[in-house]
Parts: structure tokens; C-alpha cells; sequence
């Protein structure tokens, strides 16, 4: 996982790298995606102790197929638009009211993300026992309210249901969130094309894929709970 996100942002530097040795800047379109992706990728380094609670790791394991596609997709897929801008927009940039449109709802949508895995992830670990030392991690940036201490939960025989922090206004704001994220990468290089939103458009059929599957786990693990949770958290 490291290794991957890590070459998608070296993919999308040279990227810049090579605008800048053509037309001698680099555009306001290709600094706001260094700068979005360079949050992204950060915040999967900074947050990569969250990875041993996921489905992923618990249930999939790291086989050839998250091996293969976290070496070959993410680094040469996810860096499309990079390559689309320095190569077709050129010199084209946005208004400067535009960039900061878009900079003023990045903002709030990592920060939405950032901190709804955080909670998420973080009572996950304490719920397993992992050691408090590594949940309390201070790798840059942390941001505020990323861990909440004693979380409000619902109990049964059947387990344990986080409904506190953001996941008392929604089941899956992290999702929401990142599309949100997804969308303005494909948006930094304008709407003449479909190719910029390959990553959104993939991204919505994967995470849809993920709702349904984790609402059917959960009705089958936790039963009533569940049903509890849904009244309680309606929206998605």
C-alpha cells in the first residue's frame, strides 16, 4: 500500500516536473492536483496502522489480486489526470476563483475523510486491544477530533456498533468524502473528456460494491443491532 501511493505521487511529480521543462511554469490545474493527491497519499501513510483492522487484511488477506492492482492500478491509473493535463491542457488553467472553489471543497472533504477513518479505525483497535501507544500515533498531520476516547456505542451479545463521532450523522461519510475527492481530481483537468473521471466513476461502482457487501454482513452478524443502528443512523 505504501509503496503504491507513494509512486502514484512520484508518477504525478514528474508530471509536473515535465510541464515546468516545456512551458516553464507549472499551471494553477496541476498544483491543485500535486496538492489533493499529496494529501491523499500522506494521509495513507500517516494512517497506514489502520490498515491491520480493515476486511481487507482480516478476511482477504494480501493475495495476488491486491498485490497486483496496488503496483500496477494505483500508481498508472490513479495518476491519469496528471499525465491528461501536462499533455492535453498544456498551458490551460482555471480562473483563480475557480482553483479556490475547488480548494474550498477539497478542504473540507479530506478533512470529513481523514477524520471519519480515524474514528472509524481507532475504536476498532482499541476494541481488539491493540496497544495505545500505536492507536495514539503521531505521524503529521493529526488532526482534531481523529480519536474519541470514550465513544458512544450500541451493545448487544452480538458485538459492538460505533455510533459516535461522524457516524452519528451517517453510515458511510467516508465514502461520500471520498468521491467528493475523486470527482475534483477528474474535475482539475476540465469536462471535455470521460478519461480524467475513469478513477470517480471506477471508484463509485467499488464503493457501492462495499455498501451492499458490508450492510449484508452486518444484518447477519449483528441482527436487531443492526436494525437498532439503522433507525438510529438513517443516512448514508
Amino acid at each position: 500500500c505504501r509503496n503504491s501511493w507513494v509512486l502514484l505521487m512520484i508518477v504525478t511529480l514528474s508530471n509536473a516536473a515535465a510541464m515546468y521543462r516545456e512551458i516553464g511554469y507549472v499551471t494553477g490545474n496541476m498544483c491543485f492536483l500535486v496538492f489533493a493527491q499529496l494529501l491523499y497519499v500522506n494521509a495513507i501513510q500517516k494512517g497506514e496502522e489502520c490498515i491491520i483492522t480493515t476486511w481487507d487484511i482480516f478476511y482477504e488477506k494480501f493475495g495476488w489480486m491486491l498485490a497486483y492492482w496496488n503496483t500496477c492500478g494505483v500508481p498508472f491509473l490513479y495518476s491519469i489526470q496528471a499525465l491528461y493535463i501536462q499533455t492535453i491542457l498544456k498551458d490551460y488553467s482555471y480562473k483563480p476563483w475557480q482553483l479556490a472553489l475547488m480548494v474550498s471543497t477539497l478542504i473540507p472533504a479530506y478533512y470529513i475523510w481523514d477524520n471519519a477513518n480515524s474514528q472509524k479505525n481507532r475504536f476498532r483497535m482499541m476494541r481488539h486491544g491493540v496497544p495505545k501507544y500505536i492507536i495514539q500515533r503521531r505521524a503529521f498531520p493529526q488532526l482534531p477530533w481523529g480519536h474519541i476516547e470514550n465513544p458512544r456505542t450500541l451493545k448487544s451479545e452480538r458485538g459492538e456498533l460505533f455510533v459516535d463521532g461522524w457516524y452519528r450523522y451517517g453510515r458511510k461519510l467516508h465514502y461520500t468524502a471520498d468521491l467528493v475527492m475523486a470527482f475534483l481530481w477528474g474535475a482539475s483537468c476540465g469536462f471535455d473528456s470521460f478519461i480524467p473521471f475513469f478513477y470517480f466513476f471506477f471508484f463509485i461502482s467499488h464503493l457501492l460494491d462495499r455498501e451492499r457487501r458490508d450492510d449484508h454482513r452486518c444484518r447477519r452478524k449483528y441482527g436487531e443491532l443492526w436494525e437498532r443502528y439503522l433507525k438510529l443512523v438513517p443516512y448514508k
